[in-house]
C-alpha cells in the first residue's frame, strides 16, 4: 500500500499530536518512517519504501514479517476463546501446553513457567520470585540484587533500576536502592579474560562481598548484554559467574530477553559454556512479537517451594493477561516453525556469514574496532582512531550518522548506542540479506567516516 502525501502528512500530525512512543523525544518524529508491511527479513513503509529489517524490530521478530501460519492460528483460537480468567482454579489448554514445551527446550534443571506480557515484566518477576524464596527459607535479609554496567532489563521501575545504562535512569529517579551495581574494583588483579566491554566475573564477587552475600538474594545478567551494545562474554565468564552465585549462595538470573529462543545459535544463550541458571527471564522470541508474551522460568527447587507454600504464603504475583490463550497458541506455532525450519541451527550458520563478512569488509578500516558477534546477533565500535582505540566527540554524532545513512540510502533499519552500531536480523533472514546488510553497512561507514 502506498498512501498520498496528504495522507502521510495527516498521520505525522495525528501521531505527534498523540501517540507517546517508547523513549519519547518529539524531534525524532518530526519525519517519521510509517510502516505498512513486512515480508521475511523487509520492511515497508507507507511510501512504498522498503528496508532489511536488520534487528528483527526490537530483536524480537525471529521468524520474519508477514507469516500467515501465525496469524491463522491467533484468529481460530480467538474465534474458540480470546482470553480466559487464569487465576485461582482456571487455566487453559494452549498455556499448559507451551508451558510444558518452553520447559522441555529450556535449560534441564528449570521446571516451573511464569507468563508474562514483556521482558521487563519478566525481569521484575524475577526479582520477585527470588525475594519470595528467600523469605520463605527464612532469609529475609536476602534482598539486594547486583546487575551489571551496559546491561539492559526493562523499563519499569525495579527494571530501570536493574538496568546499566545510565540514560535510562535521568528524570526518574531515586532508583529502588536495593539494586546494586557489579563495577571494577580499585586495584583489582586477577586472570580472567576480560569480556569485550572489559569486564570480569570478578567484579561480581567484589560486588557480592561490599554488600555482603547474607543481603544478595540475585545476579541478573544477559549472557550477551545486547541493547547496552551487544558485548560478549569470554569463555570463562559465564562459569565463572556460576561457581561464585553458587559459593555465596546468590540466585543466578539469566536475562535472555534477547539471546533465547536460537538468536546465538543456541536455544538458550548460556548452553554455549555449559551453564544452567536458577531463574530464566524470556519474551521476543517466544511469539516472534505476533503477539506480546514473556516468561520468567524457575529451578526444580524454587519449583518445589511454589508448589508447596504455608497456607499465608500464596505467590501473589499476576498479571490480567498471564498465560493469555491467544499468544499461547502463537507461541506453540511460533516454536514450530523454528523446529520445521532449523531456524537455530539456521542463526549459528547464518551468524558465521554475518560475522565473517563484517570482518572482511571492515576489519582493517580505520575507524572501526571490537567486531564481536556470536550466532545472528553481532555489533561493532566506531572510533576516531582503529589503532589507539581514540573515541569520536559524543557530539559528533557518529553512530547515529551511519545508522541515518544505512536508513536513507542503505535500505537498512538497525540500531546504534552511542558509536556503537548492532545487529540481530531475523533468523529467517536469506544468505543475500545478509551480504546486504555487510555491503550496506561498510558503504555507510566509509561515507560517513572518510
Amino acid at each position: 500500500m502506498t498512501m498520498s502525501p496528504e495522507a502521510i502528512s495527516d498521520l505525522v500530525h495525528e501521531d505527534l499530536a498523540h501517540l507517546i512512543h517508547p523513549q519519547w523525544y518529539a524531534p525524532d518524529h518530526q519525519a517519521p518512517v510509517i510502516f505498512d508491511h513486512g515480508e521475511g527479513a523487509w520492511l515497508f513503509d507507507v511510501q512504498g519504501r522498503r528496508y532489511l529489517d536488520a534487528l528483527s524490530s526490537l530483536w524480537n521478530v525471529a521468524v520474519g514479517h508477514g507469516r500467515g501460519e501465525l496469524a491463522d492460528v491467533a484468529a481460530e483460537q480467538m474465534r474458540r476463546v480470546a482470553f480466559t480468567n487464569n487465576y485461582v482454579g482456571f487455566s487453559n489448554a494452549p498455556a499448559i501446553r507451551l508451558a510444558a514445551r518452553v520447559a522441555s527446550l529450556a535449560y534441564d534443571n528449570l521446571s516451573g513457567v511464569f507468563f508474562t506480557n514483556s521482558g521487563s515484566e519478566s525481569n521484575e518477576g524475577a526479582l520477585k520470585v527470588a525475594r519470595f524464596y528467600w523469605n520463605l527459607k527464612g532469609r529475609g535479609s536476602k534482598v539486594k540484587l547486583i546487575a551489571r554496567e551496559r546491561s539492559y532489563h526493562g523499563g519499569t521501575l525495579a527494571t530501570s533500576s536493574m538496568t546499566g545504562l545510565p540514560p535510562f535512569w535521568k528524570y526518574f529517579g531515586p532508583l529502588v536502592p536495593e539494586m546494586v551495581r557489579a563495577t571494577k574494583p580499585d586495584n583489582l588483579e586477577c586472570d580472567c579474560t576480560p569480556n569485550t566491554d572489559g569486564e570480569c566475573a570478578h567484579w561480581l564477587e567484589a560486588a557480592i562481598l561490599r554488600e555482603g552475600p547474607e543481603t544478595v538474594a540475585a545476579f541478573i545478567g544477559e549472557p550477551v548484554k545486547g541493547a547496552g551494545g551487544v558485548w560478549t562474554p569470554s569463555p570463562e565468564y559465564w562459569p565463572r559467574v556460576r561457581e561464585i552465585c553458587d559459593r555465596y549462595e546468590v540466585l543466578l538470573i539469566a536475562d535472555e530477553v534477547i539471546t533465547g529462543f536460537g538468536r546465538t545459535g543456541k536455544w538458550f544463550a548460556l548452553e554455549h559454556w555449559g551453564v544452567q541458571p536458577d531463574i530464566l527471564s524470556l519474551a521476543k522470541a517466544i511469539t516472534s512479537a505476533y503477539i506480546p508474551m514473556g516468561a520468567f522460568l524457575v529451578s526444580r527447587e524454587i519449583h518445589d517451594a511454589l508448589l508447596d507454600l504455608p497456607s499465608d504464603a500464596r505467590f501473589m504475583h499476576a498479571y490480567t493477561n498471564s498465560a493469555h490463550p491467544a499468544a499461547a497458541a502463537v507461541g506453540l506455532r511460533n516454536l514450530q516453525i523454528f523446529e520445521d525450519e532449523q531456524l537455530v541451527e539456521r542463526a549459528a550458520v547464518l551468524g558465521e556469514r554475518l560475522g565473517t563478512g563484517l570482518r572482511e569488509a571492515l576489519g582493517d578500516h580505520p575507524h572501526v574496532t571490537n567486531l564481536r558477534h556470536l550466532g545472528l546477533i553481532a555489533g561493532l565500535t566506531l572510533v576516531r582512531h582503529a589503532g589507539t582505540g581514540e573515541a569520536y566527540d559524543p557530539a559528533e554524532a557518529v553512530g547515529g550518522r551511519v545508522a541515518r545513512h544505512l536508513r536513507e540510502q542503505g535500505q537498512v533499519i538497525t540500531r546504534f548506542v552511542g558509536d556503537q552500531l548492532v545487529f540481530a536480523p531475523p533468523l529467517v533472514s536469506s544468505e543475500d540479506d545478509i551480504d546486504f546488510l555487510i555491503d550496506a553497512t561498510a558503504t555507510a561507514i566509509r561515507t560517513v567516516t572518510e
